[in-house]
């Protein structure tokens, strides 16, 4: 398993110099509006997939609906640099990663090269993990008779590997080829009604989860009831997609972490204690450290209620402006987080 028991942001967006200095197997962040929670979770993310930096083009971090069109992605995280460090499996580690625009070298990757044309250079990333610099030639970017392209990054290290996964907010009711490699990946292990049980808890009708094909060759998922009628999943609720996508999530990222944005999206707060008893489970199951944010006091105590036996396993870390305008953290675990309840964490 994959373990981050520190964190942090050195320079990403606008929380530069966040620590959190102690991360549980499960962990809330919580905070007032803008703070950055969303955004220390992007860098978490992006902290364990160092040695995939072609995740600065995601549309989770770069908040925007066409990603790859962004040239230098770091320019609109964090302006010149982005500076990140934890504590991964007792082992500190550190990410550095600049964008050179300088025009160095002329060059087209194989696939889009034409004798008649040249292609200007763009650009490269540059990356140091554990302050030694990567090849620099693994991201350069370079505009081509097809577009941008880039060089193949090299692999990560043996035992480098892993599939931490986040969700942002913005609900995506698409079934996406990630959805439906881990849901292959269920059937193939004979674990598919295991997506039933993790959403019947709201809907108990639910016997079982399909993946069809509509009209037009789009893949959805499908919910079946007892009396066998078939409904599009997300015709039932944002709640019932909360709980499939979530589940999809923890089986796919074994043995290394899951990220939420407001985990409670979608959910009535009456089942929040249903939801946190599965998360409990699930990151025991598979072996998964979870970290997600949330703006719902009820969240909290729902979570703190389903740990209560066993408290150490569960931190909330709370984000505030302190007096000189930076972000910082308080964390609150076992006894102080009990103690914490009544100091009416700034959630809204």
């Amino acid at each position: 398993m994959i373990h981050l028991s520190s964190f942090e942001a050195i320079h990403y967006r606008g929380i530069d110099g966040l620590s959190l200095p102690k991360l549980s197997r499960v962990n809330l962040i919580t905070g007032a509006n803008g703070v950055g929670k969303t955004a220390l979770i992007e860098a978490i993310w992006l902290f364990m997939g160092r040695y995939n930096p072609r995740l600065l083009w995601n549309a989770n971090v770069q908040r925007s609906t066409n990603p790859i069109a962004i040239v230098n992605p770091v320019s609109g995280l964090s302006g010149d640099s982005i500076e990140l460090q934890g504590t991964e499996n007792g082992r500190e580690r550190q990410w550095k990663v600049i964008f050179d625009q300088e025009p160095v070298e002329q060059f087209v990757p194989e696939p889009h090269r034409r004798e008649d044309t040249e292609a200007p250079f763009a650009g490269r990333l540059q990356m140091w993990i554990d302050d030694e610099k990567t090849d620099a030639k693994s991201d350069s970017m370079h505009r081509t008779p097809k577009g941008t392209g880039r060089y193949k990054r090299p692999a990560p290290p043996t035992g480098e590997r892993r599939n931490a996964i986040i969700e942002g907010t913005r609900r995506q009711l698409e079934t996406s080829k990630d959805d439906l490699k881990i849901y292959s990946d269920m059937v193939r292990e004979g674990r598919r009604e295991d997506l039933a049980h993790a959403v019947n808890f709201i809907l108990p009708n639910i016997k079982d989860v399909q993946i069809l094909m509509d009209e037009n060759g789009e893949s959805y998922f499908s919910a079946i009831t007892d009396n066998g009628a078939q409904r599009p999943l997300e015709d039932l609720g944002g709640g019932v997609v909360r709980l499939l996508k979530l589940y999809l999530d923890f089986f796919g990222a074994r043995n290394s972490l899951v990220l939420i944005d407001e985990v409670e999206n979608g959910l009535h707060y009456s089942v929040l204690r249903n939801l946190w008893d599965r998360i409990r489970t699930w990151t025991h199951e598979w072996n998964v450290q979870f970290i997600a944010t949330t703006h719902s006091a009820e969240c909290i105590d729902a979570a703190m209620e389903a740990f209560a036996d066993a408290p150490d396993d569960l931190s909330v870390h709370n984000l505030f402006e302190n007096e000189a305008g930076n972000i910082k953290a308080a964390t609150f675990t076992g006894e102080a987080l009990e103690g914490a309840r009544n100091l009416h964490l700034e959630v809204r």
